[in-house]
Formats: C-alpha cells, structure tokens, sequence
C-alpha cells in the first residue's frame, strides 16, 4: 500500500490516549496554519505466523480492527474542528517508518509520547524517539495533557541554531505568544572560589556566550519585527535547566544537529533528556 505524503500536518494515532491529545494538538496546528491534516495509523502485520489462508483472514481482520479506530479517530476530530477534512491511511508497516514516510513531504509531524506498545513506565516510546532521530522536517511530541503556557521556548546551543529559532518564531507568531531564546552553558573554570583571576575568566566566558545569543538573536528580531522576543543566557546543566524552563512554557523548540561521524548519536544527549522529562511538547528541528 502507497502512503499519501500530504504537504500539511502528520500525525500518528493508534487509538491510544497519547495519540488522541496529540491528534487534537495537530489539528489545532493545521488550523493555525490553514493547512490539511492527516491521520497515519499503523499495523503490522508481518508477525501473522499462522497457515496462508488463516494468516490472510486474520490480517484482513486486523486492517478491519484499524480502520475502524482510525474512522473513530478522524470522527473525533472532525467533530472537534469542523473547519478541517482530515484524512487518513492505515498503513501495514512499522509505526516510526509509516509516520516518517507520510511526512517526507509534510510542513509538521506531530506524535504523542506513548503508544499501546512497550512498558507502561516509559516516559517517551520508541516510535516517538525514532521519529525524531530520523525525520527530515520538524516533528513535535505532544505531552500528555498539554497545558497552556505563557510563551514558546527555544533552547539555542550555538548560532547554527539560528533556523530553529525562526521555527519557534513562527509558531510564536500563530499562537499569539511571545518568544523566548534561552541559552545554556557550562563554565569551562571549574572552580571559581580559589582565586580572583578565575573569577575574571569567568565574567569573560560569560561575556562571550551572551554576545554569541545576541548574534543570534537579532537577525530574527529583524526579520519577525512585530514579535515579542526575550533572550537569556544561563550558566547550568543544559537538559535540568529546559526541563525546568518547560513548566512555563507552551512549546519547547530544540534543533537536532546532525551526529559527529565518530559517535553516530541521532539525538543529542540533552535532547533525549528533555524529550523524556519536558512538561510541554517539544519541537525537535533538524539542522
């Protein structure tokens, strides 16, 4: 079966409480943007081990069982945002491949934390991670229940998250919310209490990265004039400090850099962290 590879909003349901907040959160999306949205829900059904004739009743039952939670899930959101058509495709393939495929061509994918599968005790499931580490465009995972925060926050590494930056402005601007840029960093001095020259270094070091936010910063002040922007840098852990950051925040907006040759790592370490312990969804923009 081809999967549709629609140029909106993809999101990935599965008939599980995770995955309706975050069908409900697409929609949303798709309403802001003015775009389509569809629903991807997969099966797989390669685990049939049964003789040819029962294998192929009971993989027709299966595609049967699917369809009929997904009609389920396009009737909620529909009834829930009429101004949309959504549309949907059950898929026979793995999740993380069938939602990465749809959005090859999409503006947005959206996936919930959790799915049926796996342990109940996972914060964030397999399929969500996978989606992230491997997709060519934004993906968002949506928590479950989101709550409304007061801005959409954007964590900024380098300069060379500029591109995430403009992500997180623009869906500032659609929601109507004003923007953060925060900025994390560990002193390279690793005891400042033993002497005053260090304390010099340290006040240089932190001269240094709050120049390279403002960098940052400011061709996108530029180019989204009529946006709120605030901009702070913070000496801490970086993934402790978003995590934090994420209880008063209606987005959190992280760029997925592409991994060093030598480690081969799709998520960086503060990434996987915060996707895990984030009180909001997490926009993961890769670079």
């Amino acid at each position: 079966m081809d999967i549709r590879s629609p140029a909106g909003v993809v999101v990935g349901v599965d008939g599980s409480p995770h995955a309706a907040v975050a069908a409900d959160w697409a929609a949303q999306e798709a309403e802001r943007r003015g775009c389509g949205l569809h629903l991807v829900y997969a099966v797989n059904t390669g685990t049939v081990t049964l003789s040819p004739r029962a294998g192929a009743a009971v993989t027709d039952l299966i595609l049967k069982n699917a369809q009929a939670v997904l009609d389920e899930a396009l009737a909620l959101v529909g009834a829930a945002h009429p101004a949309l058509s959504p549309t949907g495709d059950v898929v026979p393939r793995d999740a993380a491949a069938a939602v990465l495929t749809a959005a090859e061509h999409a503006e947005l994918a959206v996936v919930g934390t959790r799915g049926h599968g796996g342990f109940a005790s996972l914060l964030l499931g397999s399929v969500s991670l996978r989606v992230c580490a491997h997709a060519t465009g934004p993906v968002v995972v949506v928590r479950v229940p989101p709550e409304q925060g007061r801005h959409v926050l954007v964590a900024i590494r380098e300069e060379r998250d500029a591109p995430a930056l403009r992500f997180g402005a623009r869906q500032a601007l659609r929601a109507g919310l004003p923007l953060r840029a925060l900025h994390t960093w560990s002193p390279v001095v690793a005891d400042v209490t033993r002497a005053a020259p260090m304390l010099d270094e340290l006040g240089e070091e932190a001269k240094l990265h709050e120049q390279l936010l403002s960098r940052t910063v400011a061709p996108v002040r530029e180019e989204f004039p009529e946006l709120s922007i605030d901009a702070v840098d913070y000496s801490g852990p970086t993934a402790a400090t978003l995590v934090d950051a994420s209880k008063e925040a209606a987005l959190l907006v992280m760029a997925r850099h592409e991994p060093a040759p030598h480690l081969g790592l799709r998520l960086g370490t503060a990434v996987h962290a915060v996707l895990h312990h984030a009180h909001c969804p997490v926009a993961v923009v890769p670079l």
